[in-house]
């Protein structure tokens, strides 16, 4: 993980970005960071580029070790590292990148094959680049020197891994001549989560994973975060050794920490290989569903409210306020799996507003016994369709 940068040094960094066809890229957003020598990773500033291309950073420490990364307003990336930064300079650099040829051999299976734009991901010993492909074939990008390794993510939970035999050389603003073939059945790996059924609920619940076309003999390690400005990092200490079947499936408990109204990202990686740098991301949305009180006495009264995501909320900025739906039944049950809840035995409450933060609140409710409550909530453009998790409300 990034940490901020504790401290000034005398080195101003220069540079420009610069298209394959060598024209200056305005507007791109160019983060630059370093390791110190106890090997601690610091993030400096980022800047965007001028009308030329070029961007600068003042006050920059020395390192033997800086990274300069330019994302641009399309979604491709390119990446220079082990770059050293001296007071005497100069320190001046520029991000151009090559290509080469991308072919994808397309599942066969329906659900794995609806995508439409590949992302590839390319590492070389000095910087690497992010294309994304309409179709998966084409070119991709590549930095100088050189490339041998490659990943390209038909969707953030599935990725194919690509290898070379030996470093292949990479000249700016050149075509290597040479094509990466992805074959996304024989060697995509996937992962998704099964349980609970709408990849939502509160925080603190326990997920089932499945994890798809793993080789026997890979071993499988998970970390996660929340979406939330105030997201922590967790590394779960443990990993999930494949025995080469098909499908396997591992349990992951969300964090209780994990904030509702925001995605909680957890990321599956492979443990055996450190060369390796395959990185599935899996989405849970985190929801709460909260009464006043847990038990009542008959007659008694109880009001829930809770906070579902919504588009455009983060921090202290309003997202788009949306109407979440309240069902319940008087038996046992975990949140249905359909989107009308009546045909799986709920009965419906009634519609509430949650605000621009996400958050609701029902009105007053009397049960006359023992009532299971759940809420259903749309998507929008960042969330998908989904349900709480089950809230129960003793009546004694």
């Amino acid at each position: 993980m990034l940490a901020p940068r504790t401290a000034t040094g005398p080195c101003t960094v220069t540079g420009r970005v610069l298209g394959f066809d060598n024209r200056p890229l305005a507007g791109v957003g160019v983060v630059l960071s370093y390791r110190d020598s106890s090997d601690a990773w610091y993030f400096v500033d980022s800047v965007s580029t001028s009308a030329d291309g070029s961007f600068a950073f003042v006050g920059v420490p020395e390192t033997t070790w800086g990274e300069i990364d330019a994302y641009l307003v399309d979604g491709d990336g390119y990446h220079s590292w082990g770059n050293t930064f001296t007071a005497a300079g100069p320190n001046d650099f520029q991000l151009r990148p090559g290509v080469t040829g991308v072919q994808t051999v397309r599942s066969a299976y329906s659900g794995w094959n609806w995508w439409q734009w590949l992302r590839v991901e390319t590492w070389g010993s000095r910087g690497g680049a992010t294309t994304w492909l309409d179709g998966g074939n084409g070119d991709a990008f590549v930095m100088a020197p050189d490339y041998d390794y490659a990943i390209a993510y038909p969707y953030d939970n599935q990725g194919i891994e690509w290898s070379a035999s030996a470093p292949l050389s990479v000249v700016p603003g050149a075509s290597v001549g040479n094509s990466m073939t992805f074959d996304q059945d024989a060697d995509g790996r996937g992962a998704w989560i099964q349980s609970p059924y709408w990849q939502s609920g509160k925080a603190g619940t326990r997920t089932t994973l499945v994890l798809e076309n793993w080789p026997a003999g890979y071993q499988m390690s998970f970390y996660g975060y929340s979406q939330a400005p105030s997201a922590q990092f967790k590394d779960w200490p443990f990993y999930v050794e494949s025995d080469g079947s098909q499908y396997s499936r591992t349990s992951l408990t969300i964090p209780s920490t994990a904030s509702a109204g925001y995605d909680y990202e957890v990321h599956v990686y492979r443990y055996d290989d450190s060369a390796s740098y395959l990185d599935l991301t899996l989405y849970y949305q985190v929801a709460s569903l909260k009464p006043s009180r847990t038990s009542i006495r008959r007659g008694g009264d109880v009001r829930l409210s809770g906070i579902v995501p919504t588009q455009g909320h983060m921090g202290s900025q309003q997202g788009k306020a949306k109407y979440v739906t309240l069902y319940q039944r008087t038996k046992s049950a975990g949140p249905p799996t359909t989107w009308d809840a009546t045909k799986k035995g709920w009965q419906k409450v009634g519609s509430f507003r949650a605000n621009g933060y996400g958050k609701y609140q029902t009105r007053l409710l009397h049960p006359k016994r023992t009532t299971w409550y759940v809420v259903r909530y749309p998507g929008d453009n960042w969330y998908f369709d989904a349900y709480t998790s089950v809230s129960k409300v003793s009546v004694r």
